[in-house]
């Protein structure tokens, strides 16, 4: 990845870190942003699941937001403002489609990502399985700064 070096590292001593990690933990949609081609940027709702410190979000391999990413490493990851309004959470960082398709992931990550959506995949009548290989393109988001209050 050609993105700055270095994750970011949370504090989880400081209240706004760790109030972060407790939202990227808990928070079923975020915002993902990317560079366009055309140099603009594209911002869509993604599900995620906050992963060994890093995001990871499933997608159909031919959209725009893996286009982009490969692209363009640089992403941000935009949490909603919070019940108060006040509670505003901007990753900024770098992705990569994992050269593994999602669905090799479920081993790891699937009881996880099915305790987080699972009310969400039975109203869409999907598992997490089939949720893996109908969006087989994993990003992962590296987070290289948080922007927070």
């Amino acid at each position: 990845m050609s993105g700055a070096a270095g994750a970011f590292e949370f504090d989880a001593a400081n209240e706004v870190h760790a109030r972060t990690l407790a939202r990227l933990e808990s928070e079923q949609v975020a915002w993902f942003g990317t560079i366009g081609r055309d140099g603009f940027p594209h911002a869509v709702p993604i599900w995620f699941l906050w992963h060994d410190g890093r995001a990871l979000i499933m997608s159909e391999p031919a959209t725009a937001k893996v286009r982009n990413v490969r692209a363009n490493d640089r992403v941000l990851l935009h949490l909603e403002a919070g019940h108060d309004g006040e509670q505003l959470s901007v990753l900024r960082g770098t992705a990569e489609i994992s050269p593994e398709p999602s669905s090799a992931w479920v081993e790891r990550i699937g009881d996880a990502y099915t305790a987080k959506y699972d009310a969400w995949l039975q109203r869409l009548n999907l598992t997490t399985e089939t949720m893996a290989e109908r969006y087989s393109a994993l990003i992962v988001v590296t987070p290289h700064k948080l922007i927070a209050w």
